[in-house]
């Protein structure tokens, strides 16, 4: 059976104080629990950026404004291959109250933690790299 081509994801590497924004799984979802770097899948005719801010936005009813591609990768799940693709990220408003929509959990973690969470598979790699301190 010939595999579809790679899905689009665009995930927000938000920093703040020395911790990185991480978001779980939401219930009922695939991976549900798993950690990852919030975001979705980009709609056709979506840039990366405006991906980003709707997924933050209907996620987490928080405003971000989206910097530069600091990682990219792409991983092979059972069912479908996806194209990973981190960006550099802040909120606009720095003290907003993060309110996660989807029942996930939404957690502030210090950048060495980052290896030691039950991560989705495909954002393991990256995570890694970005707890190296190889971005700084």
């Amino acid at each position: 059976m010939e595999r579809k081509p790679p899905v689009r994801v665009c995930a927000a590497v938000i920093r703040d104080e020395g911790k990185i924004l991480m978001c779980s799984r939401p219930p009922g979802s695939h991976l549900e629990g798993f950690w990852e770097f919030p975001g979705g899948k980009v709609h056709p005719g979506e840039s990366d950026a405006e991906c980003l801010v709707r997924e933050i936005r209907e996620e987490l009813s928080a405003e971000i404004m989206v910097l530069d591609l600091i990682g990219r990768t792409t991983y092979s799940y059972p069912e479908k291959d996806v194209e990973i693709l981190f960006y550099r990220s802040f909120l606009l408003h720095g003290a907003q109250k993060i309110r996660a929509t989807e029942k996930q959990e939404v957690l502030w973690v210090k950048l060495g933690s980052l290896p030691e969470m039950e991560l989705v598979p495909g954002d393991v790699g990256f995570a890694g790299w970005l707890a190296s301190g190889a971005e700084n």
